[in-house]
């Protein structure tokens, strides 16, 4: 069997037939646009995702798959809405099985169908409007997505090219872990600036002053070093996250970043 796949569509193999029968034959696996499956083939539970198996001739065989949503989904969703943040959802599967997914989550921006290609040019769009991305996937069809926002999560489980695009790896595939993440970002982002308005207010108004003679030198040293450590004391409180950001240990998302180049 030589198997190709078509990124987005589905698999693609010939199969050499036993001695005595016909030339090898071709079976495609996917989408029901990539089996060219219509009609009947294709009907039955809307919300169910569906895979096709068909030849040359047409189709074989449908088989519906279950989708489980993660347990912790539907709070990581409300969690990133309360931070401000809106929530897109971008699928593969049918429109109607993406449709009905975002419906239990609560997500209104959702759509299925969607192909590589297509997630990228919805994330270039939204970009161009002057929003920051943030992707989370761990699919092989999330590789383009993944790589071109401006910040991307990959799940545990992600295939290797999906984590090898991405900045952040969840461990475990908590998706709790996201907004804590988030959070613990923006932690850091408000310890920063504080620190570096500390430390130019009291170069602006201790320099000047020693400089003038108004300050002892030992007493500018001294508060020179005691500027220092309230640096270094303030950005320890990172160390130790307040309560509402807590998770497991095993689950500390800020503990693996992305190795080497994206």
């Amino acid at each position: 069997i030589r198997v190709t796949e078509v990124p987005g569509y589905g698999i693609e193999g010939v199969v050499n037939c036993a001695a005595g029968l016909e030339a090898a034959s071709s079976l495609r696996l996917g989408s029901a646009r990539f089996c060219n499956v219509q009609g009947p083939a294709d009907a039955g539970n809307d919300d169910a995702m569906q895979v096709h198996l068909a030849d040359g001739n047409g189709w074989l065989a449908s088989f519906e798959l279950a989708e489980t949503i993660r347990p912790d989904a539907a709070k990581a969703v409300a969690a990133l809405r309360e931070m401000g943040l809106a929530v897109h959802m971008l699928s593969g599967d049918r429109a109607q099985t993406a449709l009905h997914l975002a419906r239990q989550l609560h997500i209104t921006d959702a759509q299925g169908d969607c192909t590589p290609q297509s997630k990228l040019a919805h994330l270039q769009n939204l970009q161009r409007q002057g929003h920051k991305l943030l992707m989370v996937g761990d699919g092989l069809n999330d590789g383009p997505i993944l790589a071109g926002a401006d910040v991307s999560v990959a799940v545990g489980q992600a295939v290797a090219l999906a984590q090898a695009q991405c900045d952040f790896v969840m461990p475990g595939g908590q998706l709790m872990m996201l907004p804590t993440l988030l959070n613990q970002a923006r932690r850091t982002l408000r310890v920063v600036r504080q620190n570096l308005w500390w430390a130019a207010t009291y170069n602006a108004v201790c320099v000047p002053l020693a400089l003038a003679g108004w300050l002892p030198a030992w007493l500018a040293g001294l508060g020179m070093a005691l500027s220092s450590l309230l640096v270094i004391a303030n950005a320890a409180r990172l160390a130790t996250p307040p309560a509402a950001l807590r998770v497991p240990p095993y689950a500390q998302p800020y503990a693996q970043p992305r190795a080497g180049p994206g």
